[in-house]
């Protein structure tokens, strides 16, 4: 699993490649509260990203949360089918915030 993170603007583009498992998360939740902290809204790019575990299931909620508490957003973007399916089956769809695009979540953060 490979992740990067760049800074645009007021929010931060998190690219998460490979597969998210219960031994990366740590890895990821550093990444995503060290955004936070800084202020920064999280868009999480999941474009290469072709397996989520249950475990980043619960790590999505919390985070999502801890941005919701310092009035910040995280959202969710370019999920490919099984991955979008996963998050309609489980009704994670109705408490993330999920996009089609950068582009798309850009607009959505300015708004």
């Amino acid at each position: 699993m490979k992740i990067s993170t760049t800074k645009i603007n007021g929010y931060s583009l998190v690219k998460i490649e490979g597969s998210l498992t219960i031994e990366y998360i740590k890895n990821i939740e550093q990444q995503v509260d060290q955004c936070l902290d800084e202020g920064r809204d999280v868009i999480l790019d999941f474009c290469e990203l072709s397996f989520i575990c249950s475990a980043a299931l619960s790590f999505l909620l919390a985070s999502n949360q801890k941005a919701n508490a310092k009035s910040l957003r995280l959202t969710i973007v370019n999920c490919n089918n099984d991955i979008r399916n996963l998050f309609n089956l489980t009704e994670l769809d109705k408490h993330l915030s999920i996009f089609s695009s950068v582009e798309e979540a850009r607009r959505n953060l300015e708004s």
